[in-house]
């Protein structure tokens, strides 16, 4: 199959400019144009405007606001929300236990779906039906420490 080749007319500053642009990308006349066309087709951008937004920099526009919009829902729900995970967490391991009888742990334990608790509060439910021991705070009964001073004595 025999192709025939076509040519385009141009100024020749036009086409000295169209050369050096080839060249930069390390490609003949003919790849570069061919790359054009398609790169026209592909972007629908409009090559009468050359001052149209550069696609790189639209990308980069973009992924600056994704990373501000990420960076912001983080710092409203994410972290206020792992708060609240922790301070519930320390609730069942530590505070809950102390407070409230082993029956009500139970019932409270049986009450929660398995399948829907992650590993961190299975642990806690864990640590809250056996309670770790709170250390006793150092007191003047103790040998080794200050008595308290009686200001009525």
């Amino acid at each position: 199959m025999s192709r025939t080749l076509k040519s385009i007319d141009v100024d020749p500053e036009l086409y000295e400019d169209f050369k050096k642009l080839a060249k930069s990308y390390g490609m003949t006349n003919k790849d570069l144009f061919g790359a054009m066309v398609r790169y026209f087709n592909a972007t629908k951008a409009d090559p009468r405007d050359p001052k149209a937004d550069n696609p790189t920099d639209a990308i980069k526009a973009l992924d600056k606001r994704l990373i501000g919009f990420i960076r912001e829902q983080e710092k409203k729900i994410l972290r206020p929300l792992s708060d609240d995970v922790q301070v519930l967490t320390k609730l069942l391991q530590e505070d809950v236990p102390r407070k409230i009888g082993q029956s009500q742990i139970r019932t409270i334990s049986s009450a929660l779906k398995p399948e829907l608790l992650t590993d961190r509060f299975k642990a806690a439910v864990a640590g809250m039906n056996n309670p770790q021991p709170v250390p006793p705070k150092p007191d003047a009964a103790r040998p080794g420490t200050t008595p308290p001073i009686n200001p009525n004595k």
